[in-house]
């Protein structure tokens, strides 16, 4: 299976993001993402006004589907048969919630479903892996006895963890410190903040299918965008 990640551009100016994607199978199909437009409108996070959706069109040997009020970070095209990403959706007038879309090429249906519950609040990077199976982030327990923020991989077909990192993190801080990175096809790399103690931050790396994680120390905010 072979995956190709779109990236989209957020421009600081009301400039509309274009992107492209293109992936293929030994028979010479592909998959190609457009960015179609943007618009600024109320964001999930609740630390900011406003923030930035777009509407991204899927062309595949299969059809078209158009998938509104995409949200960073950008959509992953696994092999030629799924694309998945994350969406915000509000009912009424409420804060818009992030969940994770689905889009299988051909069945011209779009499916949802919330994101998972431990997600940090503000935490931003989101990841789907290259292969599609699985999702990154870090993530915050809110149980009484709170042992701070962790780095965690979880299975997306069935929701449950794969891998999970030591607690402890966290910032004394209005904004996300924290990074996580995929190498195809689920290698991963997951730096959590540990600065409300001084302590940099915490590297939780691994293979999600090995079940296999290291965890070091970086001194320096990563530079991963």
């Amino acid at each position: 299976m072979r995956a190709r990640i779109v990236v989209i551009l957020i421009a600081a100016a009301a400039t509309i993001a274009s992107a492209c994607v293109n992936g293929g199978d030994a028979n010479g199909s592909n998959t190609r993402i457009n960015v179609l437009d943007s618009v600024y409108t109320q964001s999930w996070e609740t630390m900011e006004d406003t923030g930035t959706v777009y509407r991204i069109e899927v062309i595949s040997p299969l059809g078209a589907d158009t998938i509104r009020n995409v949200i960073p970070p950008a959509p992953v095209v696994a092999g030629d048969t799924l694309v998945i990403g994350l969406v915000q959706v509000s009912e009424d007038s409420s804060t818009p919630q992030r969940q994770i879309f689905r889009l299988r090429l051909g069945t011209h249906r779009i499916e949802t479903s919330p994101i998972p519950d431990d997600v940090w609040g503000s935490y931003q990077d989101i990841l789907v892996s290259p292969d599609g199976r699985y999702l990154a982030y870090v993530g915050e327990d809110t149980i009484p006895e709170n042992p701070g923020t962790y780095g965690i991989v979880r299975d997306l077909a069935t929701r449950n963890v794969v891998i999970r990192g030591p607690g402890g993190g966290g910032c004394d801080c209005d904004e996300d410190f924290n990074h996580a990175r995929w190498f195809a096809p689920d290698s991963f790399e997951i730096a959590v903040a540990h600065t409300n103690r001084g302590a940099g931050w915490e590297r939780f790396s691994g293979k999600a299918s090995a079940r296999r994680f290291h965890v070091d120390t970086l001194s320096d905010e990563p530079d991963w965008h």
